[in-house]
């Protein structure tokens, strides 16, 4: 019922319209709109030096990455090397560096 109502207010008309001779120049139009204009090597070489400042990008930051890590694995290896000499006794830290200096000198 409430949809007989709207459709009887509406009526069968099209709310769209078309413009005159639409169909009739839209080759025309269409064929002028994509003519072949003349471009610019700018415009041509931009999106390879976006993609060469791409791979730059990504270079650079791995190599970031990479220093990050090689220096924190520097840095465990003289922890680790600190750890165990806090382990050791004083007694026996100057036992081990006299025999590591007169192993050199009898060399």
């Amino acid at each position: 019922m409430k949809e007989n109502r709207i459709l009887n207010e509406i009526g069968n008309r099209n709310p769209f319209s078309v413009p005159e001779n639409y169909f009739e120049n839209f080759a025309n139009q269409f064929e002028a709109q994509i003519a072949l204009k003349p471009v610019s090597p700018f415009k041509l070489l931009r999106p390879w030096m976006y993609m060469a400042a791409m791979f730059l990008g990504v270079f650079f930051m791995s190599r970031i990455v990479y220093t990050v890590y090689a220096d924190n694995k520097i840095a465990d290896a003289e922890n680790y090397e600190l750890y165990v000499m806090s382990q050791v006794n004083d007694v026996e830290n100057l036992e081990y560096f006299d025999a590591e200096v007169s192993e050199t000198t009898n060399k």
